[in-house]
C-alpha cells in the first residue's frame, strides 16, 4: 500500500499461542486508519497489522486488496464490503463491521432515504454503478466462498441496516461454513464505550478460530 499506511508488529505473548498472522484492515468512505483503531488494535495481539489509507470505490479497492498478502482481512462499512469480497476470493477469514453485503438492497435503502440529509450523495453514487456490477460486488453473492466470518452490526444502524449482516450470515451457514454474528446497541460506527467489548469479541473469535 502507499503513503501513510499504518503498520504494526505484534508485541504480545499471544504470538506464542496463535501462529503470527498478517492482517489487513480497511476503513470506510471518508474515514481514516486512525478512526478505526478500535478494529485494528485488537489484531496487534496476534501478528502484524497493515492499515492503509483506503478511500477507494469497492471495485478499485478490491483489486488493490487482492494484491496484498494477508492471513486475515477486516473492514468497517465500505471497507467491510471489500474485506468480505477479498476474503472470499482468497479463502481467508474475515471480520466485517457494519458492511453493506447486498449492494442492490443497499441501493433500495438509500433510495427510500434519499431526501434525508447525507443520503442523497450516497444514493446518487450507488445508483450510477451498473446493476450487474453491484450484483457482482455484493458479498452475499459470494457466500459459498466465505469459510470463517465474524460480523458485527449495530441494531440502530440507519446507514446500512443490520439486515445486511443477518442475511449474509444465514447464507454462509447454509453453505456449511462458519459465521458469527454479533448485534450491538450502536449506530453505524461503534461509540467509545463499546471499544473494549469489541476488542474482546474479536480476540475471542480469533482464539477460537485458531484452536
Amino acid at each position: 500500500m502507499n503513503l501513510k499506511t499504518i503498520k504494526y508488529k505484534a508485541y504480545s505473548h499471544e504470538r506464542e499461542k496463535v501462529q503470527a498472522m498478517r492482517s489487513l484492515v480497511l476503513h470506510g468512505k471518508g474515514s481514516s486508519p486512525e478512526k478505526v483503531s478500535w478494529l485494528w488494535e485488537p489484531l496487534k495481539e496476534f501478528g502484524n497489522v497493515e492499515v492503509p489509507p483506503f478511500d477507494y470505490s469497492v471495485e478499485e479497492g478490491l483489486q488493490l486488496a487482492l494484491r496484498e498478502s494477508f492471513d486475515l482481512v477486516a473492514g468497517h462499512s465500505r471497507g467491510g464490503t471489500i474485506a468480505l469480497l477479498a476474503g472470499a476470493k482468497k479463502g481467508r477469514p474475515v471480520i466485517a463491521v457494519s458492511p453493506p453485503t447486498d449492494r442492490i438492497l443497499q441501493l433500495e435503502h438509500l433510495y427510500n432515504r434519499r431526501d434525508l440529509p447525507g443520503y442523497k450523495e450516497l444514493y446518487q453514487y450507488l445508483s450510477s454503478i451498473p446493476v450487474e456490477v453491484l450484483r457482482e460486488t455484493s458479498p452475499v453473492n459470494h457466500s459459498s466462498l466465505l469459510k470463517d466470518v465474524l460480523l458485527i452490526h449495530g441494531i440502530r444502524d440507519e446507514v446500512v441496516p443490520a439486515e445486511h449482516s443477518k442475511i449474509l450470515c444465514e447464507k454462509v451457514r447454509e453453505m456449511g461454513n462458519r459465521c458469527t454474528l454479533l448485534l450491538l446497541d450502536m449506530r453505524h460506527s461503534p461509540p467509545a464505550h463499546l471499544y473494549s467489548k469489541i476488542r474482546q469479541i474479536i480476540q475471542d473469535w480469533i482464539r477460537e478460530l485458531s484452536a
